[in-house]
């Protein structure tokens, strides 16, 4: 472990880069940035704000969503009015694009095997939100039908904000310990910054389902949540300064956790009979280091991590007990190495190569290879990867274009060697796969995504319905007959 320490101390005391230059590059950059889409180690790293203020800002948007007016911003820790006027005049809150509907109609189905479909529609209007989605798998002459999962959310403003919602949602507080999953989460930090009930959708997580209310005062908030199989959950907070301290009741158990935060040093944790979390984060320049606790079952698990950029590119380590992950972000040259549970190194090579991505594999015997494009054409935009690997002992992990928000890689575990394609035009998507080394019927992969709102969809709400009850009337009657 020495040479760990070394590491990180010689980075902290020599691995530090000044502020660059407004750059072509950097101008570029900006081009495409807003308040609301910024990442934090640039809101630090290029705009200059205290790592206090920076938090304050990624929590927020995490808690309430979309910021549209500076005003928004004022008295969050570590924000001066002058520091908000300065950001508002160098980074706008959105780019003269209209504001996107929340009502929205969402449509996915996939071919393998078996044909899935699933439709989504989710809304907004004034102080309610509500969702409803539901799933449909046919397989040879059998038709599954999955129970539909729905929400209704309507909010309040006023000296206290509260929330009531009824149907499917998720609890989330503290670090996660009891309430929720981490799901695919990849960052390197382990602080939770997303809290509270919201309605869900979504098939992963811990999702409840019945009634769930939120009220929020001047020092504190309030959590219920009533699961008609768990009973009763939630928790009380109280938040006075840079401190946040909870309690709470998840699934018969009791909870305690806390956050502080002391200039540009953070710290945060949660503590049951059975399960303790303690962590510490700490910015100082180009430098982010974390340090995190967990003990479970008797057994306590560590992790170190930390993040920093010099003139050589960005640099990212971390270290969970015997298993470690490395990342090095070059101008034309990437690497990552993890060193895994089974004592074996895994190594990954990428040479960017204009609108391309050469990427190089290798784990303990098992080596392959993947060529990524992308490209823009008029209103389309095309993604390709074709793969190949000889497998031996252990697998690799092959990126793939895949939808927005879910993980774009590929576990191969046997030799392969296949093809992804992806072309996607406004609310229109659609991809397909195909590992050669497997029969068509196993290894064809076709799937669809089309997402249209309200505003968009409403011209064509006569014909739909018209089609609907022609539909009815064939089914009910011999209609070439009629005719």
């Amino acid at each position: 472990m020495k040479w760990w320490w070394y590491f990180f101390f010689s980075n902290v005391l020599y691995g530090q880069s000044f502020l660059e230059e407004w750059t072509p590059a950097r101008t570029t950059v900006l081009d495409t940035l807003t308040i609301n889409n910024c990442p934090p180690e640039l809101l630090w790293q290029w705009f200059g704000l205290s790592k206090e203020g920076v938090y304050s800002i990624i929590e927020y948007r995490e808690l309430m969503g979309y910021i549209i007016d500076p005003i928004e911003l004022v008295g969050l820790p570590g924000l001066s009015k002058q520091d908000i006027g300065e950001l508002a005049d160098v980074l706008p809150f959105s780019r003269d694009q209209p504001k996107r509907s929340k009502n929205q109609l969402i449509y996915n189905g996939s071919v393998r095997g078996a044909l899935r479909m699933k439709t989504k529609f989710i809304g907004s209007s004034g102080g309610f939100e509500w969702g409803w989605s539901k799933e449909l798998t046919m397989d040879g002459e059998s038709i599954v039908s999955s129970k539909p999962r729905a929400f209704i959310c309507t909010k309040h403003s006023g000296t206290v904000q509260s929330q009531w919602l009824i149907g499917h949602h998720t609890l989330l507080l503290g670090e996660g310990l009891l309430s929720g999953s981490r799901g695919f989460g990849t960052s390197p930090s382990r602080e939770q910054f997303s809290q509270g009930i919201r309605g869900a959708l979504s098939t992963y997580g811990a999702i409840r389902n019945g009634f769930g209310a939120t009220s929020q005062y001047k020092n504190g908030r309030l959590y219920m949540s009533f699961d008609e199989g768990v009973g009763i959950n939630g928790a009380v907070e109280y938040r006075g300064g840079q401190s946040t301290l909870g309690l709470g009741l998840v699934n018969g158990t009791g909870t305690s956790y806390f956050k502080w935060q002391w200039k540009s040093q953070r710290w945060f944790g949660e503590f049951t009979v059975k399960e303790q979390a303690l962590g510490w984060n700490w910015w100082r320049d180009d430098l982010l280091f974390e340090g995190y606790l967990h003990r479970k079952e008797q057994k306590t698990t560590t992790v170190v991590s930390m993040q920093w950029r010099d003139a050589t590119g960005k640099w990212s380590l971390q270290l969970i007990e015997d298993r470690f992950k490395g990342n090095w972000q070059g101008d034309w040259l990437r690497y990552q190495c993890a060193g895994t549970s089974e004592k074996t190194l895994r190594h990954r090579l990428t040479v960017p190569w204009d609108h391309r991505s050469v990427d190089l594999h290798y784990h303990n015997g098992t080596y392959g290879g993947s060529i990524r494009s992308s490209k823009t054409m008029r209103h389309w935009q095309f993604q390709s990867s074709l793969g190949w690997v000889q497998t031996d002992t252990s697998p690799i992990w092959l990126s793939v274009p895949v939808a927005t928000g879910f993980i774009g890689a590929k576990s191969v575990y046997e030799d392969f060697f296949g093809y992804h394609f992806k072309a996607n035009k406004g609310g229109w998507s659609t991809s397909m796969s195909y590992d050669m080394t497997k029969p068509f019927k196993e290894g064809f992969t076709l799937e669809w995504r089309y997402a249209t709102t309200l505003d968009q969809l409403s011209p064509m709400l006569p014909k739909i319905g018209v089609a609907f009850f022609n539909y009815r009337r064939m089914q009910k009657s011999d209609w070439k007959l009629e005719r």
